[in-house]
């Protein structure tokens, strides 16, 4: 064997960049002893940060939650927002006394205040007047006139209720109120920024390191403790609850980022060393792949006129394995021609959604490069945005399986384009949603925006239902000659669909045909459906006639989807509300017969028929099982008998147990037993209840004495009516009468 120069050459002309690389791995090492302290602070403090954003996270939620649970339980609550009026002190008072138990139980709570959007009143704890007169009426109008979402908490602003106290730094949230979609007021409550930094402050010590909350505004919710140049942000995060941004570091940062910057000079000058070592390493490499290089070529040389002779040897060479790899970078590169493809058609349909709801306004040069590329329509021609919808989607889902879907979806979309063609037009169709399939229609200036879409979309629709066996609804808007009146166009054709309920399925429904909604007798249905529900409750059979007044009513105005489920909402919670006034059989029976079926029905249904149709069913078969319950129970007619006399002589002192069973002819234990299970109260606390209410109003509205009260309602002895009065008012009458004219007094005033 002969002397192997060669291989010595390549082991020491790559031993300077071995060194190299040696002595870096060695600065690195006593580099990261150091490191690791740094790291451990800011996990530290990264856990700090976490737990006082959990702690705030867990208070702000504790508080809305409570107030949520107050909305739906508490009736002054509702009460306040359905019928309440300015003149209900005593509904006010409690209202306020509940605020204040509030305030109490959560001390972060500075101020809450009540908002009826029906006579634009406001009630807070400290003092009420009209929204427009109100401080905080910037704050809560947009909530009001629907010009702002529900948005949870705020971000940190000023909140000045009385000028001599000056303006507070808070946090707020507006709660709707409960039953109605569209609302029936607000509940604010306000957090003060201290409080929030007081809760905090004992987790950290200011000395050492910081916490700083920016809000979606970019304010900064707690007062700042050191200047900004002292700060060193470590760790951030943002809270799933607020959306708030927490900040978080190290007091007098600098001597962190001092030993941060020592960190980059040692990586810096690793970095060379790693760059000298590479250098050498490539010229190393191109000074001994010189000799190399004389074979490669020779090699290429060969492969052009021996590669056929070589691939037919049995042993696999050099020029077979480089062959083979160029095959598979040729099969690469076709995938990747594939994938390209595909990817395409998936940002064709993203620009498509961000077009129609205005996310993405292209400029013409952009969107002439992407038209040559993915076949776009002209935005300078006008444009019709239209909604294509599958009626009863929920039945498509369950009649066919994944596959069939798909294909189905798939044979919509493709004869909507080719009716396209054939009718000369060009159309951008893509699917919005599991049911919905956007059209983009380009239209000529010229053309008859109704006749365009009709021919080429009405053709599609009939197609369908015919040969897929299924029915389609298409919401149309208006003309958008504009790019960016494209998703006004796009909102149009959706409202549009919402009319499908009233005007019935498997049609084209244009939105500037559509009548305007009569709002004004929206109330009016409030109170029928109200109506209906009394009389359902009391097994009156006028209800029937009422409900029938109601669809006939909705039939005359042209209503959307939301009005109508509105309404059939407010038919289920009235209903239920009234049967939660009977024994737990009635409440039972209602919820099984009632409820349910009337949350399913109105869920399934498409159009108004359907609710109508499905309402009637099961709303007559509770009432008539309802019928059936007061015929086995045989005290149920005596009980309302013995109510009506109790509410028409309750100020008779000689009323009692004794003198209601000699008139019904029954024992009174006997009567005592059925009267609570009829009305679940006792006796002895439904007839407290007559009298203390009376009692109440008496005080209110008239000056007569005490004794004369006690007399009118029923008690002989003045001590006896006090001490009860008492118990269940919480102030003796004279109390409570100077409580009522000082609340007067101070109404006045203000």
């Amino acid at each position: 064997m002969g002397k192997r120069n060669w291989f010595y050459r390549q082991l020491f002309s790559y031993m300077p960049a071995f060194l190299i690389v040696i002595s870096f791995i060695f600065f690195v090492f006593f580099q990261m002893l150091g490191d690791q302290s740094r790291k451990e602070a800011v996990k530290a403090n990264e856990t700090l940060m976490l737990q006082a954003m959990s702690s705030i996270d867990s208070s702000l939620k504790t508080i809305e939650q409570m107030l949520m649970t107050e909305l739906l339980n508490n009736p002054d609550l509702s009460t306040f927002y359905k019928s309440g009026t300015e003149n209900d002190y005593y509904l006010n008072i409690r209202i306020v006394k509940f605020m204040n138990n509030f305030r109490n139980s959560y001390p972060l709570v500075d101020s809450i205040y009540l908002v009826r959007s029906s006579d634009g009143f406001v009630l807070s704890n400290a003092t009420s007047s009209s929204l427009e007169d109100y401080p905080d009426a910037p704050f809560i109008k947009p909530y009001i006139e629907q010009a702002k979402k529900d948005e949870g908490w705020s971000g940190v602003r000023q909140f000045e209720e009385f000028s001599i106290k000056g303006p507070k730094r808070v946090v707020s949230l507006a709660l709707k109120a409960p039953f109605l979609k569209t609302g029936q007021g607000f509940l604010v409550v306000n957090v003060t920024a201290n409080g929030l930094s007081q809760l905090i402050e004992s987790m950290y010590s200011r000395d050492v390191s910081y916490i700083h909350i920016i809000d979606k505004s970019g304010a900064d919710v707690l007062p700042n403790g050191k200047s900004e140049q002292e700060r060193s942000i470590v760790s951030s995060a943002i809270s799933p609850v607020t959306g708030w941004d927490y900040q978080s570091g190290l007091i007098n940062g600098k001597w962190v980022d001092v030993a941060s910057q020592l960190y980059n000079v040692w990586f810096i000058l690793g970095i060379v060393m790693i760059a000298a070592g590479g250098l050498w390493i490539v010229y190393a490499a191109r000074k001994n792949y010189k000799p190399i290089e004389r074979i490669v070529t020779q090699v290429q040389k060969l492969s052009q006129t021996k590669a056929a002779a070589l691939m037919q040897g049995s042993g696999q060479d050099e020029f077979t394995f480089l062959q083979s790899a160029i095959n598979q970078m040729l099969e690469q590169s076709n995938t990747y021609q594939r994938q390209f493809r595909e990817d395409l058609h998936v940002k064709k349909a993203y620009l498509f959604q961000q077009l129609v709801e205005g996310q993405h306004l292209p400029k013409s040069e952009e969107w002439e490069a992407l038209r040559d590329t993915m076949q776009l329509n002209d935005l300078d021609m006008p444009q019709v945005v239209c909604v294509v919808e599958i009626d009863k989607f929920a039945s498509f889902c369950s009649q066919f399986t994944q596959e069939d879907q798909y294909l189905m979806k798939f044979a919509l979309k493709s004869v909507i384009q080719e009716t396209a063609q054939e009718h000369g037009g060009i159309v951008w169709t893509e699917w919005i949603s599991g049911d919905g399939l956007g059209v983009l229609v380009q239209i000529e200036e010229t053309d008859d925006l109704r006749g365009r879409v009709t021919d080429m979309l009405d053709h599609a629709r009939r197609w369908v239902q015919e040969r897929l066996k299924l029915t389609v609804t298409v919401g149309a808007g208006a003309a958008a000659r504009f790019p960016a009146d494209i998703p006004e166009s796009y909102a149009q054709a959706q409202q549009a669909l919402k009319y499908k309920m009233v005007l019935g399925s498997n049609r084209i429904i244009f939105y500037d045909s559509l009548a305007k909604e009569d709002q004004g007798a929206m109330f009016d249905y409030f109170q029928l459906v109200h109506s209906i529900a009394q009389s359902f409750r009391l097994g009156k059979p006028d209800w029937k006639d009422k409900y029938g007044q109601l669809i006939q009513g909705i039939g005359q105005h042209l209503l959307s989807r939301d009005h109508i489920v509105s309404l059939a909402d407010y038919l289920i919670y009235s209903i239920g509300r009234e049967m939660g006034k009977m024994t737990k059989e009635y409440q039972e029976l209602w919820e099984e017969t009632g409820h349910r079926p009337l949350q399913q029905a109105l869920h399934a249904s498409d159009t108004f028929e359907q609710v109508e149709e499905s309402f009637m069913k099961t709303l007559e078969r509770c009432y008539e099982q309802l019928l059936q319950i007061q015929v086995t129970r045989n005290h149920s007619d005596t009980i309302r008998k013995v109510r009506e006399t109790m509410e028409r002589e309750f100020a008779n002192p000689d009323l009692s147990l004794d003198f209601l069973s000699e008139r019904f002819d029954l024992p009174s234990k006997t009567l005592s037993k059925l009267f609570k299970e009829e009305t679940g109260q006792k006796f002895v606390d439904y007839l407290i209840e007559l009298r203390v209410g009376r009692a109440r109003t008496l005080l209110e509205n008239t000056d007569h004495a005490v004794q004369e009260i006690a007399e009118e309602v029923g008690y002989l002895n003045v001590i006896s009516f006090g001490r009860m009065f008492k118990k269940i008012v919480g102030l003796s009458p004279g109390e409570y009468r100077e409580h009522i004219t000082r609340t007067e007094r101070d109404s006045a005033a203000l």
